[in-house]
Formats: C-alpha cells, sequence, structure tokens
C-alpha cells in the first residue's frame, strides 16, 4: 500500500516517535495493538516474487506525485488543478491489481482453470494428448496413467510460471493497463464527511455496482458502475461522470467504513483516537452473525 497514502492516516506520536496510525488486526480483534509508522504497515513480503519492473517505475512515480496531489485535495483546488488527476486514477488502479483480493482472485481462476482443462485433455480432447504424446515423447498411449502423465508433463511449465509468481505479474500488469484506460476519462468525485473519520482497510481500492439490490462491492471491473478508494480520514474518491465534491454524511460515511472493513484481509488502519475501534469491532460482529445463520 502507498506508504504517502497511509501517512494521511496518522496522528503525531510521542517521544519523538513520528507520526503513527492504529493497525487493527482483524485475526485478532481483541488483542492490543501497537501504534506504528506508515513504513511498518501495509506491506506483505513476497507480495508478487516476480516483480514488474515497469509496475514498479509506475508505482514509483504515482508516490513520488502524490503530496502534491494531496496538498491540492487539502487546499481545495484539486477538481481545479487537472494536471493531479491521472495521479489519482493511478493511485486506484494501482491499489486495485496490487491487492490480496486481485492475487487470490487470480489464484482460484488459474486453479479451477488448470482442473477443467486437465479434465476435458483426460475426457474429450484424449486425440489431441495422443498426437502431443506422439509428436513430443515418440509414445503411443493407452492405459488412463499413460495419458495422465503426458497431460501433467504438458501443464507443467505453465505450472512453474504460476509457482514463480510470473503468470501473476504479467496478468497484473495487462489488467492495470486495461483498468487505467477504463477510467482515463472518470471524473473525480470528492467525498468530505459532515463528521467523524473515514479508516482505509489492505485492500484500500473497490468496485462498486450500484443496482436494484444496493451496494454490491469486489464485482468485476467490467460489471462495476464506480470504483472507490479513501484518501485520507477526511476525503473520499469515487470515479463518475464529472468532476465533483459533496458531503458524505454519516450513513454514507459508516457505509464506507463497513465497506473497507469488510474487503480487508488482515487490518485495516486510522488515526489513533479517532474511535474507530467501535466501528471495526460492531462491522465484525454483524460479519459474523451473518456468517452462523
Amino acid at each position: 500500500m502507498s506508504k504517502v497514502l497511509l501517512k494521511r492516516f496518522t496522528a503525531p506520536g510521542t517521544g519523538g516517535s513520528g507520526p503513527q496510525l492504529y493497525p487493527f488486526d482483524l485475526r485478532y480483534p481483541h488483542q492490543p495493538h501497537k501504534l506504528k509508522g506508515p513504513a511498518g504497515c501495509g506491506w506483505a513480503q513476497d507480495f508478487v516474487p516476480f516483480a514488474s519492473g515497469s509496475l514498479e517505475a509506475v508505482w514509483a512515480r504515482t508516490e513520488q506525485d502524490l503530496p502534491c496531489a494531496f496538498a491540492a485535495l487539502d487546499a481545495g483546488r484539486l477538481l481545479d488543478e487537472p494536471e493531479h488527476h491521472p495521479v489519482l486514477r493511478d493511485l486506484i488502479a494501482l491499489h486495485w491489481v496490487r491487492s490480496y483480493f486481485y492475487r487470490d482472485t487470480f489464484d482460484r481462476i488459474y486453479t479451477d482453470f488448470r482442473a477443467q482443462s486437465r479434465r476435458w485433455f483426460l475426457t474429450a480432447g484424449q486425440d489431441l494428448i495422443k498426437a502431443a504424446a506422439l509428436q513430443e515423447f515418440g509414445l503411443h498411449l493407452t492405459g488412463l496413467e499413460g495419458f495422465q502423465h503426458v497431460v501433467d508433463e504438458l501443464l507443467r511449465p505453465t505450472d512453474e510460471l504460476f509457482e514463480s509468481g510470473a503468470l501473476l505479474r504479467i496478468r497484473m500488469e495487462e489488467m492495470f493497463h486495461k483498468v487505467r484506460d477504463r477510467i482515463a476519462t472518470a471524473g473525480l468525485e470528492i467525498h468530505i464527511p459532515a463528521s467523524g473519520e473515514l479508516l482505509i482497510g489492505d485492500t484500500p481500492a473497490q468496485t462498486l455496482r450500484m443496482d436494484g439490490n444496493g451496494r454490491v462491492y469486489g464485482t468485476a471491473i467490467g460489471d462495476a458502475t464506480t470504483m472507490v478508494i479513501p484518501l485520507g480520514p477526511k476525503h473520499l474518491l469515487t470515479l463518475g461522470r464529472e468532476h465533483t465534491e459533496g458531503v458524505l454524511r454519516e450513513e454514507g460515511r459508516d457505509v464506507m467504513n463497513r465497506l473497507q472493513i469488510l474487503a480487508a484481509t488482515r487490518h485495516v488502519y486510522y488515526r489513533p483516537r479517532s474511535g474507530l475501534e467501535r466501528t471495526v469491532l460492531s462491522s465484525l460482529a454483524s460479519r459474523e452473525a451473518a456468517t452462523q445463520k
């Protein structure tokens, strides 16, 4: 997660400790959590084992440009200064693809696709496997065990790319450019809470679809009607048709905070002494009650 973004959720530390935020570990909701600086939060070791140099370059450039964009945001000038708009669009696209949600979705899709492909080769695709076995290994296949061995050998190079993280890296970069193109002309909608504060989760950029069933988060990018990300305790960004700025009422603030909590994998972060621990605990209790029904 962007350290520049996380820093906006900090409060001054004591005893020269520097800015600190409250990292709430969702796995241990009733244990005390130690305040940390932004550098100690929002990262995962070996998240993408195969790093993409070009995607890292975009990330670094975005981090470098964010302070100016946030200064314009805090001063109320953001919507009038278009040079900052691509920075915030890149911020939301980068956080969407560089997330636990996207990685876990990719892993699940690949695993399901591989299993379906293997079943097809061992049933309807046997003629193709016979031809491949003859061409690649000089073998005439007959029994099921031989078919299984050849199928697994043919799938092994792709499996190795998957295990190394190379496939994820390639797909993340492709998806980043797809999302970037899709939102290139989207308007920036800035929402400022009338009261209280916003928190941020470890999967902060979310797709939302608004339909007759209400708000559905975590949808495919093609099904989403907007994307959303908190930009600090007092600013929420959504994408729309036009550039707008408005007030986020208490109900909307609570909905956005619950969204961050429910979408998070491990942690949510908020400003110390903001009183948001009650919101986190309440949301976790509601989720647990729903799963037990």
